[in-house]
């Protein structure tokens, strides 16, 4: 009798989740299930085409399983061993992460963190304290454009449990190690899973990229590279990105001096438009908090001058605030404002969203 294969939940079918799905169903190890939302239609009809730097090109591309919702992922094909979550981490959107996944989280389900950001974790422990979490730190410069995949690096995936109390450190590690079998290819060429007991300093020198070229990029409307034809390495990206580096200090993660030039440089000549950039350029919300201001609410915790990335973020929840408008997330009536003094603005439409 054949063994059954763990059966892994994708939710997030964008350009990582995409490639996280495909790498996981190429290897043969596991049984997968995607969610796809907006696309499933055409999904379920052309499936997708891929065209990635390492895994070859691929047309009409689809994992074992395709679904529309959570709930039917989980009614169809669950329950799950695995659940991998790609999407975008955005507290002050419309629904949390932990609201997303409820729905196909069972006892036995260990749930893999594969975002970006600072204290994406807490929250989740806090919703889920009985299952095993792990967290994921995926590095390939994927683009999802309808249901055409493109990638320009070699897929890495950096994984690493978090505190799970009520769990066995050795349970805990197998599980992040039967992971890590199941999405690392034989060849090492292909893609690349690294297993650390603890991943913050790999997250932080995620953060110096993602909280200074990410966000900069997405407020210019520029391609990193065209910011750096205009002079932003020196006068703006490489302090921005010192001020990173002293953030993590002050939370005990000392990064190497050259995790910035590697950052500021990691890019050069590929003039490629960063996700946040992307995203506003979809009219997308955007991962301001867990890129800029759980960061930021470390630094000033900890005493840390950070003036470069407390604008970037300041500008950011106000185009956030504009995209929110515009979708109708929020409503903004004039009246609603008069009579308050300008300073009190933020603390009443928090008060009127509660209404």
């Amino acid at each position: 009798m054949a063994t059954e294969l763990p059966k892994v939940l994708v939710i997030g079918s964008g350009g990582v989740g995409t490639i996280a799905a495909l790498s996981l169903t190429l290897n043969g190890k596991a049984e997968v299930t995607m969610v796809v939302r907006s696309a499933y239609e055409q999904v379920m009809k052309d499936g997708y085409t891929v065209k990635l730097v390492t895994y070859g090109s691929f047309d009409n591309w689809r994992p074992h399983h395709v679904s529309s919702t959570v709930e039917k992922a989980e009614s169809d094909h669950g329950p799950f061993d695995f659940l991998v979550l790609t999407t975008k981490n955005i507290p002050d959107g419309s629904m949390t992460c932990e609201q997303i996944i409820a729905p196909a989280v069972s006892k036995k389900t260990t749930i893999v963190l594969v975002q970006n950001g600072i204290g994406i974790d807490e929250p989740m422990k806090a919703a889920f304290p009985e299952n095993i979490l792990l967290l994921g730190i995926l590095l390939i410069g994927s683009t999802l454009k309808g249901t055409l995949v493109d990638n320009i690096y070699k897929d890495q995936l950096i994984l690493s449990p978090f505190a799970n109390d009520g769990h066995s450190h050795e349970e805990v590690m197998s599980r992040v190690n039967l992971f890590a079998e199941l999405y690392k290819n034989a060849d090492p060429e292909v893609n690349y899973v690294r297993v650390e007991e603890n991943s913050k300093k790999s997250r932080w020198e995620k953060l110096v990229y993602n909280a200074v070229l990410n966000t900069i990029c997405a407020l210019t409307g520029l391609d990193v590279n065209r910011c750096q034809i205009a002079g932003a390495n020196k006068d703006l990206f490489m302090p921005a990105m010192k001020e990173v580096v002293a953030i993590a200090a002050s939370e005990g993660i000392n990064l190497d001096d050259e995790i910035c030039y590697k950052m500021m440089h990691i890019g050069d000549g590929l003039f490629y438009a960063p996700s946040m950039l992307v995203d506003l350029n979809k009219k997308q919300l955007c991962e301001v908090e867990v890129i800029l201001g759980y960061p930021l609410k470390f630094a000033e915790r900890n005493g840390v001058y950070a003036p470069i990335l407390s604008t970037v973020y300041q500008l950011l929840k106000i185009k956030q605030l504009h995209l929110k408008e515009e979708k109708g997330m929020i409503t903004i009536n004039l009246e609603d404002f008069q009579g308050y003094n300008s300073d009190d603005y933020p603390q009443r439409l928090e008060e009127l969203q509660k209404k």
